[in-house]
């Protein structure tokens, strides 16, 4: 199977919308990382833990960026 088609950043801030972060759209993949940080340490923060996880399970798919906002985050949300 050819992948024709990377997760890009776009396609990463549509799925965070359709999480329920309507903001996300007029955000830079820069400026979700720290939003995603207060997320993964607020009130839902193992549900947005899941979330980014589940967007690992699709490694291979991901934009480089995106993987590295990703891991970078849930790295992050350990500490």
């Amino acid at each position: 199977m050819m992948i024709t088609e990377l997760i890009d950043q776009d396609d990463f801030r549509a799925q965070l919308q359709a999480w329920g972060l309507a903001e996300a759209g007029r955000l830079s993949l820069a400026d979700c990382r720290p939003l995603l940080a207060l997320l993964l340490v607020g009130p839902d923060g193992a549900l947005w833990q899941e979330r980014l996880h589940a967007l690992l399970t699709k490694r291979e798919l991901l934009h480089p960026e995106v993987l590295a906002l990703v891991e970078a985050c849930l790295d992050h949300s350990v500490d």
